[in-house]
């Protein structure tokens, strides 16, 4: 989702921001993502969570709005 409207305007004006999607980003299905939300490095977004802020590095997120629950530890052999 990269787009809105302005609710306080008459003419309803589409508002569009990009999202920003860096390395190592999982996004669950049926999630959304806010317009100008930036996933940083190897975060996840859970199944069908909603996020409205910017990620933090290496963080799982989840639920409606999204919160971080836990740091992502990542098992390199």
């Amino acid at each position: 989702m990269t787009g809105n409207h302005n609710y306080k305007k008459e003419s309803f004006d589409l508002i569009v921001k990009g999202i920003e999607i860096e390395d190592g980003v999982w996004i669950g299905a049926k999630s959304v993502v806010c317009p100008g939300v930036k996933l940083k490095s190897h975060s996840i977004l859970t199944v069908g969570s909603v996020l409205t802020n910017d990620t933090e590095e290496f963080t799982i997120y989840r639920g409606n709005p999204a919160v971080p629950v836990r740091k992502r530890v990542i098992d390199y052999f």
